[in-house]
């Protein structure tokens, strides 16, 4: 077992949408099959994506959109998407370490809200940063049952 201390190893900043893309294809999306790993959000004014790095390899990526929630009656938002850790490095403390990176950056813009469609095995992980959830449980076609989390930043 790697015991890996983050405040020595880990690395977070801004990477392009491309350094994501290993990951999205391993971690939440192996069932595409034509290597399209991208969003249609990816290069759009605002997003930007967050890696985490342990020396030069990346382990961590989440992608950040100036995307409304139109179910949470609250202006300037933001959410979260494809966001996933490298197996070999889960439950250690990269994506803690991402999505705490991302809501600084978040608090900086004056962002009043941070959202997320959670795979239902995740939310343990968001509550355990503050974040809510609605009641709905809703279904994503290949991937599987999903519930929104959300954080207020900025009230």
């Amino acid at each position: 077992m790697m015991k890996i201390d983050p405040k020595n190893n880990f690395k977070t900043k801004i990477i392009c949408n491309k350094l994501t893309y290993k990951i999205r294809k391993n971690v939440l999306w192996p069932h595409i099959k034509n290597n399209h790993y991208s969003l249609d959000v990816d290069n759009q004014k605002g997003t930007f994506h967050l890696g985490v790095f342990i020396n030069e390899k990346l382990i961590s990526i989440g992608t950040f959109v100036k995307e409304n929630n139109n179910t949470i009656n609250t202006k300037n938002q933001y959410r979260l998407r494809a966001m996933a850790t490298d197996t070999s490095y889960q439950k250690k403390g990269a994506g803690r370490l991402l999505l705490l990176k991302g809501i600084e950056i978040l608090k900086k813009k004056k962002v009043n809200l941070l959202w997320c469609s959670s795979r239902l095995h995740a939310i343990p992980f968001y509550t355990s940063l503050n974040m809510k959830s609605l009641d709905k449980i809703y279904h994503i076609e290949h991937i599987g049952p999903h519930k929104t989390m959300y954080l207020y930043l900025n009230k």
